[in-house]
């Protein structure tokens, strides 16, 4: 599959503690570590690259949060149930990274995830939802209520 993302680059505060982060998380979702220099280290699956470069100290006061404006989470597809159920043991338990919403992986056979904070507090989410993203899918088939033109 061909994703239309091209690459997606996150600034992050402690480098090194991100590299370790991540290179406990992108593997198992299928994500390789291409190169780790001191300028930016990049992971991709074969159509698209996660770039993490350091934060220029200029750059670092006041933090990243969700509910400011810009990107509020990052979510990626696991193959099946049984697979979020095996990161969140294998990776997320494993290495002591804590769940949001204190629960695990919770949902159903349409929408099923477990939901956690990389070091800068990015929430990232890996989720199996095999309809998501299909027309006349819920929400997808919602009615629109909102004009931005008017």
């Amino acid at each position: 599959m061909k994703s239309l993302i091209s690459h997606i680059e996150f600034n992050v505060i402690d480098y090194k503690r991100s590299i370790q982060f991540y290179d406990l998380v992108f593997p198992f979702i299928g994500l390789k570590k291409l190169n780790c220099t001191h300028d930016y280290t990049s992971y991709t699956d074969g159509s698209s690259k996660i770039i993490l470069a350091p934060t220029d100290n200029r750059y670092r006061e006041g933090g990243f949060h969700r509910k400011r404006p810009g990107l509020n989470h990052l979510a990626f597809y696991s193959e099946s149930q049984k697979r979020v159920d095996q990161f969140y043991k294998e990776i997320l338990v494993k290495n002591n990274i804590e769940s949001l919403y204190e629960c695990g992986p919770f949902g159903d056979e349409n929408y099923y995830a477990v939901f956690f904070e990389d070091p800068d507090r990015l929430k990232l989410e890996y989720v199996y939802a095999p309809n998501y993203c299909r027309v006349g899918y819920w929400p997808n088939n919602l009615p629109n209520d909102f004009d931005p033109y008017l």
